[in-house]
């Protein structure tokens, strides 16, 4: 038996759906593993602070040139995808920073910490200058917002619990200066640098700016 699709939709069943995913899904694996192998291999060289060309991202990954051209549409849009992955990284650790601090000026404190550190730690700070150098040019502005909008989520709950009659501003200001101050400290001679008195000097301002009533 046969219908016509009159509304001009899709009218395969529920089977034959799930017939056309069957068939996507190995494709759709190795597509993940590809891009898996690429990143963490770009993401190396690139924290080593090696050239990084796109032929030594495939020879490290055991890639073709096709295959990275099949993701990713420039080196540029590449070390994008480096530098949102690293975000990703640092969204993670900051949640556990956070969850496991027992007051919220605990958390707000190991929040800027976590993010500074970024900016100061030679070890780290190395690595990320290398990541953004690496690309030739500052990292997507799409990127960087996701990025702020997602540690101003994060950061609401010991700003809110801090007192903020406006912890959705707060927040994403917080998060603005805190991104702003790690970027400036990361092009910044620390050396003999008190990063501790920073990340104070940088929490009084944030406490002192709160909307509180």
């Amino acid at each position: 038996m046969t219908t016509e699709n009159i509304s001009g939709t899709s009218s395969m069943s529920a089977r034959a759906t799930e017939a056309v995913q069957r068939s996507l899904t190995p494709r759709q694996e190795a597509a993940s593993r590809d891009v898996d192998r690429l990143i963490k291999a770009g993401r190396e060289l690139l924290t080593a602070g090696s050239p990084a060309r796109v032929a030594d991202i495939v020879a490290a990954a055991g890639l073709s040139n096709d295959a990275f051209y099949r993701y990713f549409r420039s080196k540029g849009d590449f070390v994008d995808a480096v530098v949102e992955e690293g975000g990703h990284r640092l969204v993670s650790h900051l949640r556990r920073k956070i969850d496991a601090a027992e007051t919220p000026e605990a958390a707000l404190r190991a929040g800027a910490t976590v993010i500074l550190k970024q900016g100061v730690d030679p070890e780290i700070a190395a690595a990320t200058r290398n990541v953004v150098g690496g690309g030739g040019r500052s990292h997507a502005p799409k990127v960087r917002e996701e990025l702020e909008l997602t540690l101003a989520r994060i950061l609401a709950g010991p700003i809110t619990d801090l007192g903020s009659t406006d912890p959705e501003r707060d927040s994403i200001t917080t998060a603005i200066l805190l991104l702003a101050s790690m970027e400036h400290l990361l092009w910044k001679d620390t050396e003999g640098f008190d990063a501790e008195k920073e990340v104070e000097h940088i929490l009084g301002y944030i406490r002192g700016a709160l909307h509180t009533a």
